[in-house]
């Protein structure tokens, strides 16, 4: 019986370390920049919202760019909502940018196209 209930906690911590959360590294979380565009996707669920935005580009058409939000938990403790953004809305995006320059990041603020502002508790400067 001791030996169950030792491998039982054993497991419960093995299964606790592989939910342990990521670093965020691989932004630049010093720095926020912003960009504008269309509302592909977002994504509301966990660990991490995710948002896919068209931004146009100098030939005419579009670029994807993705970027990564904190929990449901979190961001809806500052506000947004499972249907806070949808395909086709026009939004800014204010965001830590990827240390690698690849489109995207980590986004820290929305602000949407009739000027309303959601940020989230990363939020350090106005998009």
């Amino acid at each position: 019986m001791r030996k169950t209930a030792l491998v039982i906690v054993a497991l419960s911590f093995a299964a606790s370390g592989a939910a342990a959360h990521h670093s965020l590294s691989v932004y630049a979380t010093a720095e926020v920049k912003t960009v504008a565009g269309t509302v592909k996707s977002f994504d509301w669920s966990n660990p991490h919202v995710r948002l896919n935005v068209l931004v146009p580009d100098s030939k005419g058409g579009s670029a994807e760019w993705e970027f990564e939000g904190s929990s449901v938990g979190r961001l809806s403790s500052t506000g947004f909502k499972k249907d806070s953004l949808a395909a086709g809305d026009l939004v800014t995006v204010a965001y830590n940018p990827r240390r690698d320059h690849t489109p995207g990041g980590f986004f820290v603020a929305i602000k949407m196209a009739d000027g309303t502002t959601l940020k989230t508790d990363r939020y350090r400067a106005s998009p």
